[in-house]
């Protein structure tokens, strides 16, 4: 049996919500609907339909559905991106500032 630990300093919650990238650098108006997956105080993944690149700069709107909790807003950076098996793309972020 095989014990892993999570070196983590923040707990990721497991999400499954639409979240609205926009490109900054290289700047597009080219807005992307992607899935956030999970998010953390530091940072956050994501499904999308295409590739991202690494080291690029995104901002990141993930709309709230209740009034008493702030809707997410954030610029971030691509730390990982990947085709999974099944064909689909992922990437990590880094949170660089809340918006």
């Amino acid at each position: 049996m095989m014990i892993t630990e999570d070196k983590r300093n923040y707990r990721r919650m497991q999400l499954n919500t639409v979240a609205k990238l926009m490109p900054l650098e290289p700047a597009s108006d080219t807005m992307l609907e992607v899935t956030c997956t999970d998010l953390s105080a530091t940072g956050l993944a994501v499904k999308t339909s295409e590739l991202l690149e690494v080291g690029s700069l995104y901002r990141v709107f993930i709309e709230s559905s209740s009034t008493a909790i702030n809707s997410f807003d954030a610029r971030v950076r691509v730390v990982r991106a990947s085709k999974e098996d099944d064909g689909t793309m992922s990437a990590g972020f880094e949170i660089i500032e809340f918006n």
